[in-house]
């Protein structure tokens, strides 16, 4: 077996995943430990954010993004999360590359026996295994209430389109992708660039999201609401008054004690941002 990094350890640590030889499974144990390991968060981009004197910054290196979680239970949004994933993936063997999905989602490939899987564990979206997106129209990739589809537009063209739905609904926007069009990070450089101005989805409000597969629910924060999602489809939110509150949920509910949500609310209150205005 191949000798890896010791930031590719500390993460599969992380993962209570032990190191193994490239394969489906070995990949779906992965993806579900993603999801219940490393928060969809933008805690961490606030602090970055101030870190660098309130100007634009990088996705962080891999050994930074490995850090950063064991020191403060960092994870992060798309492009963090993915294009990290994605350096454990390659790091231990698997084939894959990134995809650009509507012009500004980052995906990734992951081939195996000849074989395209779609992996993300960037959009707080339920992608428990990798979807056989390519031999299985059908697929599905749900939790309670929360389903996504990767559907195809012009298979023969390996064009494919993402659509989430909540409660029946759409949620978002569709995504168009060509699932053989490799990307480069550097070919993010753009929208990560637009995704760090102050005026950003991600820069004017709080966010956290954790899957907790053993509880078999999902914790949300946005702002001061505190949401669980179950996997029956049942929802409870809760209007959060004080920064404590916010704190004690993070700790307790989240079982994220680490994180400097404090900080980070200092951060969109110096951009007159307030939380707790409805």
């Amino acid at each position: 077996m191949q000798q890896i990094s010791e930031d590719a350890k500390k993460y599969l640590h992380d993962l209570n995943v032990s190191l193994e030889e490239p394969s489906l499974p070995y990949l779906e144990r992965i993806c579900h430990a993603q999801l219940n390991t490393f928060p969809f968060e933008n805690i961490s981009k606030l602090i970055l954010f101030k870190k660098h004197g309130y100007n634009s910054f990088d996705i962080p290196s891999f050994s930074h993004f490995v850090d950063h979680h064991e020191q403060y239970q960092f994870g992060g949004t798309c492009y963090t999360l993915n294009s990290n994933l994605m350096r454990l993936l390659k790091e231990i063997g698997f084939e894959c590359y990134h995809v650009m999905l509507g012009e500004e989602h980052m995906g990734i490939i992951v081939v195996i026996n000849h074989e395209r899987f779609y992996v993300d564990g960037g959009a707080a979206a339920p992608f428990f295994k990798p979807v056989s997106f390519e031999s299985d129209f059908r697929n599905i990739s749900s939790f309670g209430k929360d389903e996504v589809y990767l559907l195809p537009e012009e298979p023969g063209q390996n064009l494919y389109k993402y659509i989430r739905y909540a409660n029946g609904s759409q949620s978002g926007k569709t995504w168009h992708f060509h699932s053989r069009k490799e990307a480069k990070v550097e070919d993010f450089s753009g929208v990560i660039q637009k995704s760090n101005e102050p005026a950003a989805p991600f820069m004017t409000i709080l966010r956290c999201q954790l899957y907790q597969t053993d509880k078999k629910r999902s914790v949300s924060l946005v702002n001061n609401k505190f949401g669980i999602r179950y996997s029956n489809g049942e929802t409870v939110v809760r209007n959060l008054s004080t920064v404590e509150e916010i704190c004690d949920v993070l700790s307790e509910e989240f079982q994220l004690p680490k994180l400097p949500v404090e900080e980070a609310i200092g951060v969109l209150r110096r951009n007159k941002i307030d939380i707790f205005k409805d």
